[in-house]
């Protein structure tokens, strides 16, 4: 029981000795990245190393790993999306792993409302304006309408909409009508009957 017991502290000790160079080896490794998401990436190698490091030591070949080889190991998973903890889904398109993998490219909420809005030969203040009052409609929407207005505002056709959510396309030009009288309603317009 002693002998397990200075064995495991041996093993935590010896690891806390080299994370110094860990940590130096993945900040080189991330060093392209901007401050926050590399500190995130490092923190995320780190329990890499440490869990690589003990299946070593559960393993007896603990005196294989090296700082440099821990890193290495640790920065080739962080770059490829694999979570230190949990599973990896690479059919959720909101799992990093996913997004690596099949390099989708999750955009901020609001993002869209800016690029729709966009209008390069309008005034500042109006752009600005048309900025909040579209973001302010778009709040008072469900989320499934706010996802097909989505979709008809960046184009999609009405048939491409109603296959996506299982609809026939004459539902969605009903839901594009009741979009536009959405809009008309909150911009204070007169709906025609």
């Amino acid at each position: 029981m002693i002998n397990d017991q200075r064995n495991e502290s041996n093993w935590q000790q010896n690891f806390v000795t080299m994370l110094p160079e860990i940590q130096q080896k993945l900040r080189l490794a991330f060093c392209r990245l901007d401050h926050e998401a590399r500190e995130d990436a490092i923190e995320e190698g780190i329990v890499h190393s440490l869990l690589a490091y003990l299946r070593l030591h559960e393993q007896s070949r603990a005196e294989v790993a090296t700082a440099s080889s821990l890193a290495w190991y640790s920065s080739r998973h962080v770059k490829r999306g694999r979570p230190a903890g949990g599973s990896m889904n690479g059919k959720e398109p909101l799992s990093r792993y996913a997004q690596i993998g099949n390099r989708i490219q999750i955009e901020p909420p609001g993002k869209w409302i800016d690029i729709l809005v966009e209008d390069k030969r309008a005034p500042v203040p109006d752009q600005v304006a048309a900025k909040m009052d579209v973001g302010a409609w778009f709040a008072t929407l469900t989320k499934r309408m706010k996802e097909i207005a989505k979709d008809l505002a960046f184009g999609c056709s009405t048939s491409e909409v109603a296959e996506k959510y299982g609809v026939t396309a004459g539902r969605i030009s009903q839901l594009r009508r009741t979009l536009e009288e959405s809009w008309l309603m909150f911009q204070g317009e007169a709906v025609a009957a």
